[in-house]
């Protein structure tokens, strides 16, 4: 099984990198990535800890590039485990999700609401973690203000909600430019959720390298459509789970939805030539 959408405790997952992969192993995966927002934190701890067990491991990341005032999750897929051009642009995206989440504090406290959220700040100031708004839902239902993460979603938390704060950020277009420029593959995370098959080919024309079309959240009809969309625009193909933990309502699909090994040898084929195609010079944002 191979699975190249998994996030940890550096995001909003809900298992540390040693154990997602433990957890991973006995799933029955034996390839698999990290792929947490905006951050790398969790690359080399996992990466360790699929070396130790044999398994196959391609360091990953999912970026949030921003779109008409939407969130566009892109994935990216590298052979480095820490790509240096990166850094710098992966520290304002970090910042940014700091911003949104001490707005959305301010928001809900507005709302009679308040939630102490200064410790997962500093945290995440301090480690290179990522603050998610899963991270204000469990606030809020730590402080007793609702039952369970989705009830805080649903009441204040989801797109337009009355705590809702919009995203800053770069475009999908300059993320996969960066993306490239650093050696490594972009691929538009789950798009039968997002529904803007529009970007898709404006995006291959700037270098996208895949689209992700197994995923839990994916019924047959949607890898089908995806599978066609990626032929027509000559895209490698991606896939994985999206785990985030055993709470979660994907959670039931871990270790069942994943890449064919076809298709994974024709994206790591792409992620090798991006890795041999760049230069140090290059990389620089």
């Amino acid at each position: 099984m191979i699975d190249l959408h998994m996030h940890t405790t550096a995001s909003d997952g809900m298992l540390s990198p040693t154990k997602l992969v433990e957890r991973a192993r006995a799933a029955g995966i034996r390839t698999m990535s990290v792929t947490d927002h905006d951050t790398m934190a969790g690359v080399l701890e996992a990466a360790a800890a699929t070396s130790v067990h044999g398994m196959e491991f391609l360091p990953g990341i999912e970026i949030t590039a921003v779109a008409d005032g939407r969130d566009v999750h892109m994935l990216a897929y590298f052979l480095d485990p820490q790509p240096q051009g990166l850094r710098e642009f992966l520290v304002r995206q970090r910042a940014d999700r700091i911003r949104r989440a001490k707005e959305m504090s301010e928001k809900l406290s507005a709302l009679g609401v308040p939630i102490k959220i200064d410790g997962l700040i500093e945290e995440a100031s301090t480690s290179g973690k990522a603050v998610a708004r899963p991270a204000v839902a469990r606030a809020l239902v730590e402080e007793g203000h609702c039952s369970t993460i989705q009830e805080a979603f649903d009441r204040w938390l989801a797109d337009g909600g009355s705590a809702y704060v919009a995203r800053q950020g770069a475009s999908p277009a300059e993320v996969v430019t960066l993306v490239a420029r650093n050696g490594g593959v972009s691929a538009l995370a789950h798009p039968g959720l997002l529904r803007r098959d529009a970007l898709i080919p404006e995006l291959a024309t700037v270098g996208l390298g895949a689209i992700e079309v197994f995923h839990s959240d994916h019924d047959a009809s949607a890898e089908s459509r995806y599978l066609k969309k990626a032929k027509q625009h000559g895209l490698a193909v991606c896939g994985g789970s999206d785990f985030h933990g055993d709470q979660h309502p994907r959670a039931k699909r871990f270790g069942q939805v994943g890449l064919p090994r076809d298709k994974f040898e024709l994206l790591y084929q792409r992620v090798l030539q991006a890795h041999n195609n760049v230069t140090p010079s290059e990389t620089s944002i």
